[in-house]
């Protein structure tokens, strides 16, 4: 456990009506760090499901580095092909498993894991945008991908089940960097240098 929480990548806060559980997840890069991912992803599962079955009200946010379902993907056949997977080995990839088995609506292929039969989340973005297409949060840099919004979602707004009628709306405003960038230009301000 000490290594898992040796590269801070969680904060937790517990207020009186809620549990606030901020994550940065790590990445799937490379197979050298996967055993590291799991286990973080593991624990982050096991305490949120601790919480909820505790009678507390959970928020977990941040960048789980994830991609949900095929839908929160510019391109996942594209994905398919280059990682040499069929589209069932895609959507069960463990990582992809335990989130959406944490989360109501969530893509489960075959059996749900043993401590995991129920779902304790859900998933605000799609609870209010089932099928909307180019919800994305994160893009390749390299290739300036953001403009045309070819991307993924691997950020998440996501609050236990008995909070859902706490929330009228949620979204991704895909287009607001294209916003704030015609402001900037249009602007007297002088322009920051980072």
């Amino acid at each position: 456990m000490v290594t898992l929480d040796s590269e801070g990548r969680c904060v937790i806060l517990e207020f009186r009506a809620f549990v606030l559980i901020g994550v940065y997840s790590p990445a799937n890069r490379d197979e050298s760090r996967d055993d590291f991912r799991l286990s973080f992803l593991t624990a982050l599962d096991a305490r949120v499901r601790n919480l909820v079955a505790a009678g507390k009200r959970v928020f977990l946010t941040g960048d789980l580095n994830i991609i949900r379902s095929e839908l929160d993907t510019a391109n996942p056949e594209e994905q398919q092909r280059m990682y040499g997977m069929t589209r069932e080995e895609y959507m069960s990839t463990p990582a992809r498993r335990i989130l959406n088995q944490l989360l109501e609506g969530g893509t489960i292929l075959g059996e749900r894991d043993c401590g995991r039969e129920r779902s304790v989340l859900w998933d605000m973005c799609r609870g209010f945008n089932e099928g909307s297409k180019g919800m994305f949060t994160c893009w390749n840099q390299k290739i300036n991908a953001r403009p045309g919004n070819f991307g993924s979602r691997i950020d998440y707004v996501l609050c236990s089940l008995d909070m859902k009628d706490w929330f009228s709306a949620s979204n991704i405003q895909e287009g607001l960097m294209v916003i704030l960038t015609n402001m900037i230009q249009h602007c007297s301000l002088p322009k920051l240098t980072l």
